[in-house]
């Protein structure tokens, strides 16, 4: 029953040494993601090394899926991390502007912005209200309504708008190139927003004859929902990311979002992946919460071709202890489904 389900972990600085690889093979992974959001393909090549000697010596051949930058709005390179206290004043100003005490973002962004605007940086961990609006400069003023700390190249969304952006960054373009180097499997493009998207990427990969290369469509907002049907002839997978989709819709809708994804799916007999937070409690802890389990063992029962950690093995602190409560709760949730004649 294993074999029916995909299990992925995330490589990072926690997860990325021989042994560690190899027990997280032994609780039952399957393959790895690399986020490549900050970093590229050539830069992580040591934990590429150790994740294909560990494959090698186990005789097997793990997926490898790159997670690219795609058209996701990012603000730029701090300095240094920025602390943003409950109440404080911060300016937005243009990534070219180099500013040391602003938030610098796309220059598009501040077409977009008006007074009163919601602005959600790092996967809504840090919230800003736009105050003002400067009309003879791409500049702003922002509230900061709930504080952190902020580093380099964190996801910013606005509120009920949707940001134009190229599919591709010219990094996303590099890493591309390199795929078949370092026996890249899937390749997943975040922030999907149309049917559109999906071609430019395989079009992208087949000018590099990778056409053999599986596609996943990250689905994380609500273009991405609403044209979720004229996707799926055109990847081979779909992706419930319910990091920004949580920010996209009030987070007492996501779990209807995220089961209207999954009949869609399943009526088309499309493979979904759920992923983000599954396991969050255990980037700290060595136990999860009854929810988290939850969590796995309903996502498996609604219809998950595939389940996924992210920081939980890529910076947490138990990344083995997190992979095989995933493995044990979707086995169980296997086996519950075939006794119960949940069919899919």
């Amino acid at each position: 029953m294993r074999k029916t389900l995909e299990l992925y972990g995330t490589l990072g600085p926690s997860d990325h040494s021989t042994e560690i690889l190899n027990d997280m093979f032994q609780a039952g992974m399957t393959g790895l993601r690399l986020n490549l959001s900050h970093t590229n393909l050539a830069d992580c090549e040591p934990w590429l090394h150790n994740l294909y000697a560990v494959a090698e010596k186990r005789h097997i051949v793990p997926d490898l899926l790159v997670d690219l930058q795609g058209p996701e709005v990012r603000i730029g390179i701090l300095k240094e991390p920025l602390p943003l206290s409950d109440g404080c004043t911060v300016r937005l100003r243009p990534i070219s502007a180099m500013a040391e005490t602003a938030i610098p973002v796309p220059e598009a962004v501040f077409s977009y912005l008006k007074e009163g605007q919601t602005l959600r940086l790092d996967d809504g961990n840090i919230i800003l209200t736009v105050t003002k609006v400067f009309q003879t400069m791409p500049e702003a003023e922002a509230e900061v309504k709930t504080g952190g700390l902020l580093s380099s190249r964190k996801s910013l969304a606005i509120d009920g708008v949707s940001v134009e952006m190229p599919t591709l960054t010219d990094q996303d373009l590099e890493n591309l190139k390199v795929l078949r180097k370092y026996r890249v499997t899937g390749v997943m493009l975040p922030f999907v927003r149309g049917s559109e998207d999906l071609l430019n990427l395989k079009q992208a990969l087949m000018n590099y004859h990778l056409a053999h290369i599986r596609i996943f469509a990250k689905i994380e907002n609500r273009q991405g929902v609403e044209q979720l049907p004229s996707l799926l002839p055109h990847c081979d997978q779909i992706v419930v990311a319910r990091g920004d989709l949580g920010n996209a819709y009030p987070l007492s809708k996501l779990p209807a979002v995220q089961k209207q994804i999954a009949r869609t799916c399943l009526t088309f007999k499309k493979p979904f992946m759920v992923v983000t937070q599954m396991l969050a409690s255990m980037t700290e802890h060595p136990v999860p919460t009854r929810a988290e389990v939850s969590d796995i063992f309903n996502a498996v029962l609604d219809g998950a071709s595939s389940l996924m950690l992210t920081g939980e093995t890529a910076a947490g602190r138990y990344p083995v202890e997190a992979m095989q409560v995933l493995s044990d709760t979707s086995f169980e949730a296997l086996r519950y489904r075939m006794e119960s004649k949940f069919f899919f």
